[in-house]
């Protein structure tokens, strides 16, 4: 290579002006995700009405879901999400040095975090009480999502403080400067999506993306992730998968035999607990379920819901639609039915092939609104519409979240091509609007039922 054209890729390039040990460091990943050179130094401290608030907010929820003849094994999920008990044994693997890490959204790749023994916890939150001292470093108008997340960790709540790690998918600018806030706090990683997913080139970064995360954890939690680790991580979310799919068919049946907010909590339950638990308990619930089908009758509307994420304990919407008669029996969510839904299926055992087959499946399945070109959602919402006999489509939009709002007219006009009912609901984590918000579906299911 001539001179001139190797001063020429250094001015362009900076990795290329870095020493070799430098340049190594950065090729496997090792090197700091962020400067830190200005840190932000957070004032928020823990609260104990803030706390009160929230277990209030979790009480009702309890109470409006107890009003009902619920299946018996649902107590077991109330309980890793309303106690300490899962909190206490994460405690307890810590002690035994076990790392701890946290994630967002779908694109961090599970089967690496167990196959070198560390323990993932999701920690999108859904508390509107956090909300507001992260307004001290947040701005009012941007995802409440982004704004109670970091209002967790500030105050010291939940999962945040166990972890060791946080990994973040840079889905939307929102989480890219979460993950340059949390920083300061605990050890974040981004991982780099790309842009389109049916490329050449955006599925090679994408491998690289896989391959240097795989190194990164390897050196973070000094162990090694050997081809059997990964292997039999593979198997282990396999029977998880397969488990989730027998649920998820079981919503096809009229009447459905649990509501849409029993199932996400099962699912969300999935974000924290001890993966063989929630297999177990999950299977023994599919047990009770199918023992307690009923006969095919004339249901209440049978809705699907889509849009912006719906996460524990916000489930006001959830709420407002079922106490008024209707059951949401399937959902195209990230914090629903994406977060178990595709295997990954290796065409050999080999390392290479296996790491290949996760980059596949956390890259071309999905089908959040993040990517350039988004029609695979749309297909999807119409198998969902067919397979379990839809009567209408909500559409749930958390204000500021760009990305769900901007495919809105375009999905919007596909179902109206194809007559089928939508209402969308614009909301955030406040409960200011629940009386808006009740009326219009009341409305929304009065006309589903004259149809």
């Amino acid at each position: 290579m001539g001179y001139h054209l190797v001063r020429a890729l250094e001015f362009l390039c900076p990795v290329c002006r870095m020493a070799d040990s430098s340049k190594e460091k950065i090729i496997k990943g090792i090197e700091e995700e962020f400067e830190g050179r200005y840190p932000i130094r957070p004032i928020a401290e823990r609260d104990d009405k803030i706390e009160e608030d929230l277990a209030k907010g979790i009480q009702k929820n309890l109470e409006l879901l107890h009003r009902y003849s619920r299946p018996d094994h649902l107590s077991y999920y109330e309980e890793i999400l309303t106690t300490s008990i899962r909190v206490n044994e994460l405690k307890l693997a810590k002690e035994e040095e076990r790392k701890i890490i946290g994630i967002f959204c779908n694109f961090v790749p599970q089967e690496l975090l167990y196959a070198c023994d560390s323990i993932p916890v999701r920690l999108c939150a859904g508390t509107y009480e956090t909300i507001h001292p992260a307004e001290e470093i947040l701005p009012r108008d941007i995802c409440p999502l982004i704004k109670s997340s970091l209002g967790a960790k500030l105050l010291g709540l939940g999962y945040f403080e166990l972890c060791d790690l946080v990994i973040i998918p840079t889905t939307c600018d929102g989480k890219k400067k979460l993950g340059e806030i949390l920083n300061n706090l605990v050890p974040v990683w981004m991982l780099e999506l790309p842009q389109k997913k049916d490329i050449g080139s955006a599925e090679g970064l994408w491998f690289d993306e896989i391959k240097t995360l795989r190194e990164r954890l390897q050196q973070f939690t000094g162990n090694k992730i050997t081809g059997k680790r990964l292997r039999d991580s593979i198997e282990l979310l396999h029977k998880r998968q397969e488990v989730f799919y027998r649920l998820h068919r079981l919503r096809r049946h009229n009447p459905p035999p649990i509501n849409g907010r029993d199932f996400l909590l099962i699912t969300q339950t999935g974000f924290y607990d001890d993966i063989d638990r929630w297999i177990e308990k999950t299977e023994g619930l599919c047990d009770e379920l199918k023992h307690h089908l009923q006969p095919a009758t004339h249901s209440s509307p049978r809705l699907l819901l889509t849009g912006a994420p719906i996460i524990w304990p916000n489930y006001k919407v959830l709420n407002i639609v079922e106490e008024a008669g209707a059951t949401i029996v399937a959902d195209e969510l990230c914090s629903g039915t994406q977060f178990l839904y595709e295997p990954v299926e290796p065409d050999e055992w080999t390392d290479e092939a296996m790491l290949r087959a996760i980059a596949n499946r956390y890259l071309l399945p999905s089908t959040c609104p993040c990517f350039i070109e988004s029609s695979d959602r749309i297909d999807r919402l119409l198998s969902l519409i067919e397979e379990f006999n839809i009567d209408g489509v909500l559409y749930h939009l958390l204000r500021l979240c760009q990305l769900y709002d901007i495919e809105l007219y375009r999905i919007r006009q596909v179902l109206k091509d194809r007559n089928i009912p939508m209402i969308t609901i614009h909301t955030d984590y406040s409960q200011e609007d629940i009386e808006q918000i009740k009326t219009r579906i009341e409305a929304f299911l009065e006309m589903l039922s004259n149809r």
